[in-house]
């Protein structure tokens, strides 16, 4: 025990340690800068699950830090979209993580007629494919790919950042239904911070100006807390209120012999006071407070957000410290080994 310290065109198939005073996830929060959201413009993702592009290498280190102003590089502005000549038929990807990529997902965001709704509302195509979509044509583009992927196709590039938006409020919806009500109100049901990372990666890979797809870096993404931000909408059905913070995610290692995570260690009140102080950053812990209390979709994980993007890099770099002592301590170790921090090379 750890010591404290494929093509379908909705054709849908049926869905079948030293430290001490633990916090718990309640405890854990600190107030996060409201950005405006400009995801109405935005392109759609070529990459978001480090699945290299063709003649494309995967970077392995991290990127220089930007600077306050780099919060535009994850976002496209209508001047950007403008630049493409509207008669030509642009197509965008989005990649769904392996751990939502089922047939349940696809019948979510597509089945009952959702996805011709869709393509009627923003003057496009949706076409989904990979593992989970049902996919019958091995020649169809992602049939391959084990999770799915979703491709969107239109001349006007907003509705095509307009229907992006509406298939990430689906799935975040989908996150929401499906992970029981949690005791704190305000609190997010633990692996919806995950979900946004991913889609924060999808957005910033969208941008013609994002040089850096590393995929592992620190991006600006839809704010996981509170849980209203994704719940509350007006007479639209549009989400009333919108937040964005900068975040990143680190894995949590694992006992090989009786498979548990440990987490609890990065949760002592003196490091919480320290993410919060020092480096003005909310740092969650999720998957490793025992009893399937918040029965996670996706591995356990720690995600680390403020509302600037230095904060975050620095913070990272002291958790993948402080996680690397504990593995050597416990000789307990990472599915996807240790993080590749700046500087670092990747080892072979």
């Amino acid at each position: 025990m750890e010591t404290e310290e494929q093509s379908t065109h909705f054709d849908v198939p049926d869905a079948n340690h030293s430290n001490h005073h633990l916090l718990t996830p309640a405890q854990l929060h600190t107030p996060n800068v409201t950005i405006h959201d400009d995801t109405d413009t935005m392109n759609l993702v070529d990459s978001v699950l480090g699945t290299p592009r063709a003649n494309e290498q995967r970077t392995t280190t991290a990127a220089a830090p930007a600077t306050a102003s780099a919060t535009a590089s994850a976002t496209v502005t209508a001047e950007d979209g403008n630049d493409m000549d509207e008669g030509e038929l642009q197509i965008r990807t989005m990649e769904i993580p392996r751990w939502l990529s089922t047939n349940e997902v696809t019948k979510h965001l597509v089945g009952n007629g959702k996805g011709k709704a869709l393509e009627q509302e923003y003057e496009c195509t949706v076409v989904i494919t990979g593992e989970g979509s049902g996919t019958k044509d091995p020649n169809a583009p992602g049939y391959h790919l084990p999770h799915l992927l979703v491709t969107m196709s239109g001349h006007d590039v907003r509705q095509l950042g307009r229907l992006r938006r509406a298939l990430e409020d689906s799935l975040v919806d989908y996150i929401i239904k499906n992970t029981p009500e949690q005791e704190e109100s305000v609190n997010p049901p633990p692996s919806l911070g995950r979900l946004l990372y991913v889609l924060g990666l999808s957005a910033a890979n969208a941008s013609p100006k994002t040089k850096d797809h590393t995929p592992d870096r620190t991006v600006l993404a839809r704010s996981h807390f509170p849980i209203h931000l994704h719940t509350k909408r007006d007479e639209d059905g549009a989400l009333v209120h919108t937040k964005k913070v900068w975040m990143n995610v680190l894995e949590l290692p694992q006992d090989n012999s009786t498979s548990e995570y440990h987490g609890r260690f990065l949760a002592s009140r003196s490091f919480m006071n320290y993410y919060r102080s020092h480096f003005h950053c909310r740092v969650d812990i999720y998957g490793v407070w025992g009893d399937g209390e918040e029965q996670l979709m996706c591995a356990p994980y720690v995600l680390i957000t403020s509302d600037e993007k230095s904060n975050v890099d620095k913070c990272i770099q002291y958790v993948e410290h402080r996680i690397r002592d504990h593995e050597e301590k416990f000789g307990v170790s990472r599915q996807g080994g240790r993080r590749v921090l700046r500087g670092e090379k990747m080892e072979s």
